[in-house]
């Protein structure tokens, strides 16, 4: 019974995380396909099983038929953990691997191969995979620098998924070698039983760590929240090029989501933005880009002027200075000025424009 309502919780953990996976796009993060397939592969199984061993359904699971079948599935992880590494999302090339197992399914169907091939097929097919899987995440690791907290997060939680992707894996070849169709329900059974727990930590891990699903982008979002400073930045133009810009914008289109991304690291940064000298020359060479690549990144992507957006960053140190406690022994005017502010007026005017309150209102909220 507990190992039933287990199953169930993996489910429920499951309902959650596809809602997540569909509010991601918020953040600027590809829609990771091949991930919300087997979330909902796995929440269904979970559910319909536990449900039967209750006595509440009689609905048979697919691979109760033929656990053949579970050759569509296993190149999903791969396409996972691709997408995933790359935050990428599923290209037509990674569809074709779909072709092999649909011919291999077919040959299975109409018994053209005996049963020792199938299964000795089966068995390179999976291995192969799972060997696929293990050179992913070894180039993941080398190439990455752990000492991040949103990699040593991720990281982890893709271990946890090869995990899981491993025990589908050795389960499966187990499956076809002992398959007889009058024992297929208890062994599925005792499989979803015994790898619930599994899931169960690895789902529960990424719902309290939603950064893996909704991205980098997730935390600015969070810093911008916890500031309650206003966000300009858009990941598609919000007008069309002019002619004479068309060239810039063949030039940028593939780096453009990782520019934004490192400007808007840039605007949380206290030693950056308490530069005096802070303008597009010290902005563009910070992204190494050269200065029209920055006003043209600003023209198209930011809902702000040039003028607007350099009193945004204003207003944003001011308030990193009110969250060091600068108002503690100074005045409204000298937070005005320490932020780079011409006037007093000036300051307070931008302040209240980018966070809907004026500075006094601010700091009692």
């Amino acid at each position: 019974m507990i190992f039933d309502l287990t199953g169930l919780f993996v489910s429920f953990l499951c309902i959650i995380i596809i809602i997540m996976i569909l509010r991601s796009n918020k953040f600027n993060k590809p829609f990771n396909l091949p991930f919300s397939i087997i979330i909902v592969l796995v929440g269904f199984q979970r559910f319909q099983n536990s449900l039967m061993n209750m006595n509440l359904i009689d609905l048979k699971s697919p691979f109760q038929t033929s656990p053949f079948i579970a050759l569509i599935f296993i190149p999903f992880f791969l396409f996972f953990f691709k997408n995933a590494l790359e935050d990428r999302g599923t290209s037509i090339r990674d569809l074709t691997h779909l072709i092999l197992p649909f011919f291999l399914l077919f040959l299975n169907k109409f018994q053209i191969l005996n049963d020792l091939t199938n299964k000795l097929v089966f068995l390179s097919f999976t291995t192969i995979y799972w060997l696929l899987m293990i050179d992913v995440m070894m180039k993941y690791y080398r190439k990455t620098v752990l000492k991040f907290s949103f990699n040593k997060i991720q990281f982890r939680w893709l271990i946890l998924m090869f995990s899981n992707a491993t025990i589908i894996t050795f389960f499966l070849n187990y499956h076809v070698v002992y398959w007889q169709a009058n024992q297929t329900d208890i062994t599925l059974t005792d499989f979803y039983r015994g790898s619930s727990i599994m899931w169960v930590i690895c789902l529960l891990y990424l719902v309290l760590n939603p950064v893996i699903i909704f991205g980098k982008d997730y935390l600015l979002y969070q810093l911008n929240t916890k500031s309650k400073i206003y966000d300009p930045w858009k990941y598609k133009a919000l007008k069309n090029f002019q002619n004479k810009e068309i060239i810039i914008h063949e030039k940028l289109v593939k780096s453009i989501p990782n520019l934004i991304y490192s400007i808007k690291t840039f605007e949380q940064d206290f030693n950056f933005l308490n530069n005096k000298e802070l303008s597009l020359k010290t902005l563009s060479e910070k992204l190494k880009i050269p200065n029209s690549h920055l006003k043209f990144l600003i023209k198209y992507y930011n809902n702000l002027t040039i003028h607007e957006y350099f009193n945004l960053l204003k207003v944003s140190l001011s308030i990193k200075f009110i969250q060091q406690g600068f108002l503690h022994e100074h005045t409204i005017e000298s937070l005005s000025k320490a932020s780079h502010f011409e006037s007093r007026i000036t300051f307070f005017n931008n302040f209240k424009k980018f966070t809907g309150k004026s500075p006094s209102e601010f700091i009692k909220n």
